[in-house]
């Protein structure tokens, strides 16, 4: 897996763990199987393997989680939409939202 590069500039490697984690926030008291978490984890895994490099910035891998989200359930993705793009006002909500139901 490759090593992310955080906004920051600091180095981590990849962890599944953290995936899990932010998708089960996002996620809590929402009826999606756990069959579909576990499938978006691997989707994202298996997306990031392919990008065959060493290093990746940690905003491409908030967008894939995103992206997974906006695909299993629309209030899941809009939580975590307004964390990871720290919404300011009702109309960035509005904006998701909107990106949710395309």
């Amino acid at each position: 897996m490759p090593t992310i590069v955080k906004s920051n500039g600091q180095r981590e490697d990849f962890s599944r763990k953290k995936i899990e984690l932010s998708l089960h926030r996002a996620l809590h008291k929402r009826s999606v199987p756990e069959s579909d978490v576990a499938g978006a984890i691997e989707r994202i895994e298996q997306a990031l393997l392919n990008e065959a490099r060493r290093e990746l910035p940690s905003r491409k891998v908030g967008e894939m989680v995103m992206e997974e989200l906006k695909k299993l359930d629309q209030v899941g993705y809009v939580r975590f939409a307004s964390v990871y793009r720290s919404f300011s006002d009702v109309e960035e909500f509005k904006q998701a939202i909107k990106e949710a139901t395309k």
